[in-house]
């Protein structure tokens, strides 16, 4: 058969068709897109949700209750404390505190210093070791530089003997003690000669205290012994140019038993060291109270004088400082600010600029 008009047209469509390419529509990818970002946002508000979720889980009742109660407690503080004039109030009060502290650990320290400087320590107690030789008395020097004296300062001199209670010692009866003080160069300064004894015991009184102490003679917790006490010398006061270096001591008999001895150099204190000594607190109240007195007078009239102008020069210096620096935190507080406008004006733009080019392609793609 011959071909048709039918079969040609057939044919010419078909070449037709093998010169075309498929092209995928634009309505389904931008279809595509909207599913995937209605996705997008779908996960996106299901995480917003459960981190909200997790935020507005209540706290446990106890810790919200302690955090109230602290919040209750320390708001008020805070508020005064933070307050601009509770802050000068703080540094003046702070200021005037250290300077009170400053004053009395000062006035202490003075009173300290001048109480060493002006009282003599009451005893001087010195050992004594004699010397003893054939057909003469026992001897001996007691160097006292090591604890010299206070220039000016009456002082009384005493030995202590302490000896046994035996036959000889009470036999020998009175006997005499010489002392001598000397200077550095080695010349006598002053010159003194007592007697002393033995308090008087009997016979039959020494056999019943021997009884009434049988017990404790026989453990050794008592001895059969007298401390003789004799003084020697009355208010000797040194003098600068002939200071005392040694005390030369003598005594008359050899026949004296003694166990040991000492040397007692005891200050005669009066006036204001009697005071100082005897009365310590009262007058350590009073020389305290007068320094600080002293002091905050003068620390009035410095304060008065060029501190006050020193505190404003400095409070305007910091005030000079502090102004600069709102300033910049202003400007910068502006500038992020606008920095922000023009931001979201961009995205604004940004965003106008696809919908119409998405309306663009649609009516591109209807067409």
């Amino acid at each position: 058969m011959p071909p048709t008009d039918s079969d040609a047209l057939l044919s010419d469509m078909a070449e037709s068709s093998d010169q075309f390419q498929v092209v995928p529509s634009v309505d389904t990818d931008f279809q595509g897109l909207e599913q995937n970002a209605l996705v997008e946002e779908e996960s996106g508000s299901i995480e917003v949700e459960d981190s909200e979720e997790q935020q507005s889980k209540p706290s446990h009742p106890i810790v919200m209750v302690l955090f109230r109660m602290i919040k209750f407690i320390m708001l008020p503080f805070c508020k005064v404390f933070f307050a601009p004039a509770a802050q000068k109030t703080f540094v003046k009060t702070t200021v005037l505190i250290v300077t009170i502290s400053w004053i009395v650990v000062t006035s202490l320290i003075a009173y300290i210093m001048f109480y060493n400087q002006y009282v003599p320590p009451i005893t001087n107690v010195q050992p004594i070791w004699f010397h003893y030789k054939p057909l003469q008395g026992p001897k001996a020097i007691v160097d006292i530089h090591t604890m010299p004296l206070r220039h000016e300062q009456v002082y009384d001199v005493s030995i202590q003997l302490h000896v046994p209670t035996s036959d000889t010692n009470f036999d020998i009866g009175n006997f005499m003690i010489d002392v001598n003080l000397n200077a550095q160069n080695g010349s006598t300064i002053l010159h003194s000669s007592r007697p002393g004894i033995l308090r008087y015991q009997s016979q039959a009184q020494r056999i019943m205290r021997v009884f009434a102490k049988a017990l404790p003679l026989l453990v050794g917790l008592t001895e059969e012994s007298q401390v003789i006490t004799i003084k020697l010398v009355d208010d000797f006061m040194e003098l600068k140019p002939r200071a005392v270096d040694s005390v030369s001591i003598a005594i008359s008999d050899p026949r004296i038993q003694i166990y040991d001895a000492k040397l007692m150099i005891l200050a005669n204190l009066k006036g204001l060291r009697y005071y100082m000594y005897f009365h310590s607190i009262l007058t350590a109240l009073a020389f305290i109270f007068t320094f600080a007195s002293i002091e905050f007078i003068f620390a009035t009239i410095a304060w008065k004088g060029f501190g006050e102008k020193i505190w404003h020069k400095l409070s305007k210096f910091l005030l000079d400082n502090e102004r600069p620096v709102s300033e910049v935190a202003i400007n910068d507080d502006h500038s992020s600010e606008s920095d922000q406008k023009f931001e979201d004006i961009a995205e604004q733009e940004e965003e106008e600029e696809e919908v119409s080019l998405s309306g663009g392609s649609l009516s591109v793609k209807s067409d």
